[in-house]
């Protein structure tokens, strides 16, 4: 199990489509990547960052829903909230884990574009010997 987070700028009013809010989303996955639990709470600028561990974005959340007179989806964001506390230290584990199999795949990727230019330039200093030996 791990989590994701996110705050993406945009216009969410419908009524006042000018105004600029932020949506700051929790997103829990199973291990085998299914969704298993996500919140989106908007705000005028993000609440919660990508290197929050979970006990930072339930008080975030908590926060947040001490700031509003009415949320339609309270119950849902505070079962979040003890979600996040209950299972912290489990999140955090497959949150390190997922961002560790993350760089590993870009450590790959750039090794493979590295050879890949590495071949190129070399192909080029082999043009420039022979046009010299002409």
């Amino acid at each position: 199990m791990y989590y994701t987070t996110s705050a993406i700028r945009g216009r969410y009013n419908l009524i006042n489509p000018s105004e600029v809010k932020f949506s700051n989303r929790v997103i829990i996955y199973n291990d085998d990547d299914s969704l298993l639990k996500a919140v989106s709470v908007l705000d005028d600028g993000p609440i919660f960052y990508d290197d929050d561990e979970p006990e930072d974005i339930a008080n975030a959340l908590e926060n947040w829903l001490k700031g509003m007179l009415y949320a339609s989806d309270e119950e849902e964001i505070r079962n979040m909230i003890q979600f996040l506390r209950k299972h912290s230290k489990e999140l955090l584990k497959g949150k390190l884990r997922k961002d560790i199999e993350g760089i590993e795949k870009k450590i790959k990727r750039l090794e493979e574009e590295k050879e890949t230019l590495r071949k190129r330039y070399e192909e080029l200093l082999r043009d420039d010997r022979e046009e010299a030996e002409k």
